[in-house]
């Protein structure tokens, strides 16, 4: 072991960081003062009491902008594959489920059928 060569270690670590290029410092900047911009925005919209039923809808709404962001450039999904796009789609599905169901349960509670 003690003759042995480290070359395709390196070799893979090297295609390792050109598969994954790290974005210039003015883009994850200006991604930031995106997310920031709409954390100060969703600050406004709890604080905000005259949008009434829509507050929910608002809130939500800026909370899927902020995952949207944050998933396409912070977690590289702008460069990756089929398969995790897919994975996305797939949890994006269930975590709708989720809320479907949820969502049925609050509003049919009143009706009584229990």
């Amino acid at each position: 072991m003690a003759g042995h060569s480290h070359s395709h270690g390196n070799s893979l670590h090297t295609e390792e960081q050109h598969a994954h290029a790290v974005p210039p410092t003015a883009k994850t900047l200006g991604t930031f003062v995106v997310l920031a911009g709409l954390a100060v925005v969703a600050l406004i919209i709890g604080f905000n009491n005259d949008l009434g039923p829509l507050k929910w809808v608002a809130s939500l709404t800026c909370a899927v902008v902020q995952a949207g962001v944050l998933a396409y450039f912070f977690m590289d999904l702008k460069q990756s594959d089929t398969l995790t796009w897919l994975c996305v789609a797939a949890a994006i599905f269930f975590t709708g489920l989720q809320f479907l169901f949820t969502l049925t349960d609050y509003f049919t509670r009143h009706l009584g059928v229990l």
